[in-house]
């Protein structure tokens, strides 16, 4: 009995950190769009921007590399800890082990590569540009320029600017060219269902840079690639 209270209160406390951090990402997003011009006017694209994504997101693969200090392909809490220090951001240990949690989407114990990034981006949306600097003094300009493009792709859908892409935001925004045929909603469902990951009836910025990352196969490049290498 004790057993499972734990883990309700366990659930419970994990909800709360997941609302609460959505809502400081929420008030990130709608700051910003107010101090800058839209990147994206229509689905196309975003989608042409894939390669461009792609190209960004490799290059953030060997900041990874560095903060993954074992080289296991995850990184722990106390490897979190490193990063944080070195990118100078101010956390109490609860808030660590909080964004820690909040990132890892698999409940693996560890931060993969895919969600790195979604923790970087957050980090650069919530931070600052200081942030990318302290990453790498020469690689904050490509970086900044990836994630800025990556929110902004995310701030396309989010009609409302609440932090939240809901369905019908996916289905108007496929279908505002006059010029192109509707896209059947079976196909827009099954999109918004991909980005979905909690099933939970929204899309928040972590679930969307998973998908993004997701669908420029970074990953799927660096399992061929650690594959054609290995012995």
């Amino acid at each position: 009995m004790g057993c499972v209270e734990s883990k309700l209160v366990a659930t419970i406390k994990y909800r709360r950190v997941e609302k609460d951090l959505d809502k400081k990402v929420a008030e990130a997003l709608k700051e910003r769009t107010k101090s800058k011009k839209k990147t994206f006017r229509s689905v196309n694209s975003i989608t042409m921007g894939l390669p461009r994504f792609k190209e960004g997101l490799r290059n953030i693969r060997d900041v990874f590399d560095q903060y993954d200090e074992d080289s296991n392909g995850t990184i722990d809490n106390e490897e979190l800890r490193n990063c944080l220090n070195k990118l100078q951001v101010q956390m109490s240990e609860e808030e660590i082990d909080n964004i820690h949690r909040y990132c890892d989407i698999d409940n693996r114990k560890g931060i993969q590569f895919p969600e790195f990034v979604v923790f970087l981006c957050l980090m650069y949306l919530l931070f600052g540009s200081d942030v990318t600097y302290r990453v790498s003094e020469f690689e904050s300009a490509r970086l900044n320029y990836v994630f800025d493009e990556l929110i902004d792709a995310f701030l396309f859908f989010d009609k409302d600017g609440n932090g939240k892409m809901k369905r019908k935001d996916v289905t108007q925004r496929m279908n505002e060219a006059t010029h192109q045929e509707r896209t059947p909603s079976h196909i827009t469902s099954q999109l918004f269902k991909e980005m979905d990951l909690n099933r939970n009836g929204h899309v928040n910025l972590k679930e969307f840079l998973l998908s993004i990352i997701r669908w420029a196969g970074v990953e799927t490049d660096d399992d061929e690639a650690r594959n054609e290498t290995s012995p």
